[in-house]
């Protein structure tokens, strides 16, 4: 077990997956106003991109190029949450390059999970952030689908009372996709969407399968050796 905690502390993605995790803790105690809610909710965001610096790849022309990019990112999302600019084109190219961002630190946290090397603390960790990377990812998409058409997902008013990039029903209708749960309070209403949520519910599950076959299959052979 002290392995385990140590890697966690010092390991490359502690402090992402501590981040992510503390975000649904502490996102729902803000209080009833769900603008306060969507702007914590947005700096959380902010904190989990910054977090994810930890998490590359550790070459240095990528981590420069990824540098650059979480900057441009917070100067983004910082300006959408302190301005609160909501013309279409700003979300939008917010949106864009959070999924883009999020999707190229997924695959950096990927290529070291699936490595050959021994099964570790730092490891296993990688493995549950990149899940919860994975509903943030597409929480940002089902984000862009409702700005681009808000028909295109049935939201319960009460949860729309403030119009931001960050607002929490997106990740909230993503895990609960993500994890096949589905309770049914947000819907998507297109084929897109619905495709969407079907593509992710389905990749969820294959992750989690592929993940624990990979993870027990190293630890089995380096056991054996």
């Amino acid at each position: 077990m002290r392995p385990f905690i140590e890697a966690f502390v010092k390991g490359r993605f502690s402090l992402l997956l501590f981040m992510i995790v503390a975000m649904f803790f502490v996102v729902p105690l803000v209080g009833k106003d769900q603008g306060v809610i969507d702007e914590v909710f947005g700096w959380f965001s902010i904190a989990v991109l910054v977090s994810c610096l930890r998490a590359i790849a550790r070459t240095r022309g990528y981590f420069i190029f990824m540098t650059a990019l979480t900057v441009l990112n917070v100067i983004l999302s910082g300006s959408e949450i302190v301005v609160k600019d909501e013309s279409h084109g700003f979300l939008m190219a917010v949106l864009g390059f959070k999924i883009i961002y999020f999707i190229l630190v997924f695959l950096g946290i990927m290529r070291f999970v699936l490595n050959r090397d021994a099964v570790d603390g730092d490891k296993i960790c990688g493995a549950i952030a990149a899940y919860l990377l994975m509903g943030m990812i597409w929480s940002f998409i089902y984000t862009a689908f409702f700005h681009i058409n808000p028909a295109s997902i049935s939201v319960p008013e009460a949860w729309l009372s403030s119009d931001t990039i960050n607002s929490y029903w997106s990740i909230y209708f993503s895990f609960t996709t993500l994890t096949t749960l589905g309770y049914g309070d947000v819907t998507p209403q297109t084929p897109l969407t619905q495709s969407y949520a079907v593509m992710q519910a389905a990749i969820g599950q294959i992750f989690l399968a592929v993940i624990v076959a990979r993870l027990i299959a190293l630890h089995i052979s380096y056991e054996r050796q």
